[in-house]
């Protein structure tokens, strides 16, 4: 990722900020001077061990900074929770079994790791199926209707299909950058016809193509099988 520190590890110790994290406004201080230090690195380890004492809110509003501070490292982040005292280990336990976007992967005596949840978009690809799913983005890509004719479908519909820019009996791959999202009377009608020949032939019949999506779809399809789309499409 460019311009993070793939390899760097942040070590923060709250106790050199505060005494402990009891109050709120310590929490805050705490996060404040964690925000501070970050330098774009994927782990952020913070050490609880010189804390006079440890609250679960002061001590969840550092932890919810780091969160916030890795989600440019999506599932890639880690958190290292370090030096926890018994009672606060349990504390950040009970704290984490509630919540649904920091999970903990490790736990041992003293020591917790947490990664970031799976994000609202995460969870919703998880219950689709493949295809679905690729629908799902090549919806979002080329907006929720179908190429080839703009009859509003999208990743539910029951009519909406995938079609192959190269058609796989050319040798088409099953990639995104080689599909779109169409209806099943477009796919159908189009049949193995190349698509740069559809196009002209849905233009020529008065159809009201997404041109601009479709001439995308068609240099993303050439980039990516690495030879003359014109040959098969």
């Amino acid at each position: 990722m460019a311009g993070l520190s793939a390899a760097a590890t942040l070590r923060f110790e709250p106790a050199a900020r505060v005494r402990r994290l009891a109050r709120a406004e310590e929490g805050d201080n705490a996060a404040l001077a964690l925000s501070a230090s970050y330098r774009g690195e994927r782990v952020i380890s913070i050490s609880f061990g010189e804390l006079e004492s440890v609250r679960q809110g002061p001590a969840t509003r550092v932890v919810r900074e780091a969160c916030w501070l890795l989600k440019p490292w999506g599932r890639e982040g880690r958190i290292e929770l370090r030096a926890l005292r018994r009672p606060t280990r349990r504390t950040l336990l009970e704290w984490l079994g509630e919540v649904e976007d920091v999970t903990v992967v490790a736990a041992a005596r003293r020591k917790l790791v947490l990664l970031p949840g799976p994000d609202d978009r995460e969870r919703l690809e998880s219950t689709l199926s493949p295809t679905r799913r690729k629908m799902l983005r090549l919806e979002d890509r080329d907006g929720d209707h179908c190429v080839w004719c703009r009859t509003p479908i999208t990743y539910q519909s029951i009519h909406a299909t995938l079609d192959h820019i190269r058609c796989r009996s050319h040798g088409g791959a099953d990639a995104l950058d080689n599909l779109v999202l169409a209806c099943a009377t477009c796919n159908h009608r189009r049949a193995n016809a190349p698509a740069s020949s559809w196009l002209e032939a849905c233009l020529d019949d008065g159809q009201p193509v997404d041109v601009d999506a479709v001439l995308r779809a068609i240099a993303r399809s050439h980039a990516h099988h690495g030879r003359d789309l014109r040959r098969a499409a």
